[in-house]
C-alpha cells in the first residue's frame, strides 16, 4: 500500500521567502499607529457605553429589575472590545468580571443587584483614576470583583 502525502501551497511561507515587502519592525510601527488612529473613537465608545450601563443598571434606575441579563453582558463586553486602550488602568479586567457575573445572574435567573452595584461603582472608579491607582490597590480591587462575580449564594 502506497501513501501519498499531499500538501497545499503555503502563501505565507512563500511570501516570507520573496525578497520585497516590509520588515517585521515597520510592519509594527504601522501596526501600533493603525491602532492608535483609533483610539479617541474607542474611548468615546467606551464613555457611552459606561453611560448606557449606568442608565439601564444603576441603582435606582428605572425599571432596571426588568432589563434582560443577555444586555448586561453585551454593554459589559463592548468594554472588553475597546480595553486595549484602557489596560493601565484595570477598567478591562472589571468589564470581564461584569460579563461573568451577568452570565451567572442569566443562568440562575435572579439578579443580585448589590454584585451588580459593585462592579457599576468599580468602573466608575478604575475609569476616573485607575490608571493613578497603585497597582496594588487595582489589583485587590479587581480580586474583589472576581470573588463577588464568583459568588455563587446558594453553595454557601
Amino acid at each position: 500500500m502506497t501513501v501519498r502525502k499531499f500538501r497545499p501551497p503555503n502563501r505565507l511561507a512563500n511570501m516570507i521567502k520573496e525578497r520585497g515587502g516590509i520588515l517585521a519592525q515597520d510592519a509594527l510601527v504601522a501596526a501600533e499607529a493603525g491602532v492608535e488612529s483609533l483610539r479617541e473613537a474607542s474611548l468615546a465608545a467606551l464613555d457611552e457605553t459606561l453611560a448606557e450601563i449606568e442608565r439601564r443598571f444603576c441603582k435606582g434606575a428605572e425599571d432596571r429589575e426588568h432589563e434582560p441579563f443577555e444586555g448586561l453582558y453585551l454593554l459589559s463586553s463592548r468594554i472588553i472590545d475597546v480595553g486595549h486602550f484602557v489596560s493601565d488602568t484595570g477598567v478591562d479586567k472589571a468589564a470581564v468580571s461584569l460579563c461573568t457575573l451577568a452570565d451567572s445572574l442569566a443562568e440562575a435567573g435572579v439578579w443580585r443587584w448589590d454584585a451588580v452595584d459593585v462592579h457599576l461603582n468599580a468602573l466608575k472608579l478604575l475609569r476616573a483614576m485607575g490608571a493613578q491607582l497603585p497597582a496594588d490597590q487595582r489589583d485587590a480591587m479587581l480580586e474583589g470583583l472576581y470573588q463577588v462575580s464568583h459568588h455563587r449564594p446558594d453553595e454557601v
